[in-house]
Parts: structure tokens; sequence; C-alpha cells
């Protein structure tokens, strides 16, 4: 417990000076989406800002449990001009749902994902849409958002005559 005060304690200079800046709150009281420095990072009530970012997505999951244009739209007022976008966190955090630590995750994933990121994220669709790792519902899902999208190959043979 004094470790986990020392560490917040730590983190409130960072906070005073403008470097460390919460943008979007995951659930309430936290992990938060936070600026740092002008990268994107996640704050979280046991490690701070210490983990990098590529491994902290996974405390970002539960965004996908909320409306994409709620989310987007509480980050965007937390934003100024000069801030990163927030799709790159978002894209971030559906790069994590669909390389999926559940079929759950991949699901919701998969339901906030907008026509920009199929092709974004077209060979991970790919390998959702062939595989055998998830439901027939999932899936059917990755297939037709890569249909929509323009980026199923289908093979169509004449017939031999």
């Amino acid at each position: 417990m004094f470790r986990i005060l020392l560490r917040r304690c730590a983190k409130l200079p960072d906070m005073e000076t403008g470097s460390l800046r919460r943008v979007l709150a995951v659930k309430p009281g936290g992990p938060w989406l936070v600026l740092v420095n002008g990268t994107w990072n996640v704050e979280s009530r046991d490690a701070g800002v210490d983990t990098p970012f590529a491994k902290s997505r996974l405390w970002l999951l539960p965004l996908l449990e909320r409306p994409r244009d709620e989310v987007e739209r509480q980050a965007r007022q937390a934003l100024g001009p000069d801030d990163p976008d927030i799709a790159e966190a978002l894209q971030a955090v559906i790069q994590r749902g669909i390389a999926g630590p559940s079929e759950y995750w991949v699901s919701r994933a998969l339901a906030w994902m907008i026509a920009d990121e199929v092709e974004l994220f077209a060979e991970l669709l790919k390998e959702i849409a062939v595989g055998r790792r998830w439901s027939q519902a999932v899936q059917h899902t990755a297939k037709r958002l890569l249909k929509q999208n323009g980026h199923w190959l289908t093979v169509w043979h004449q017939p031999r005559s």
C-alpha cells in the first residue's frame, strides 16, 4: 500500500506541470486514457503510467462496452487542436480487442469498427473470418465487414463444359 501511495504522489508533479493529462475515464475512478507529453498512454491506480501503452491497452477494453460515438465525443471534449487524434487511441483499443483475449472482446471490437478501420485491420479480420478459433457468428461478422468494404475476394470459376 505504501508503494502505491508513493507512486501516486510521484505522478502529482507531472499532472501539475501538464505533462500528464487525463482525457477519458475508462470506468468511473479509472483507469484513464491519458496524454503524457503528447503521447497516448494509460494511467491506472496500481501502475500509474509506468506500463508501456502496447501492454496497458488491455485496460482500455471496457471502452468497447460503451457506444463508440459517446467515447469519441467525451474524448474530443478534452482534446485541443494540437493534441493527437483520438482515432489513434481507439484503433489501438480495437486492435487489442480483435487480437483478443476472448471472443467477447473480439465481438465488441468488430461492432466498434468503422469502414476506414476495416482496411487497416483487413489481415486480422481475414484470420478471424476463415479461422476456427471463434464462433460462426464472429466469423460471419468479420467476413461481412470485409465484404462491405471491398476486402473480401470471392473466387468464381467458370463451369466446365
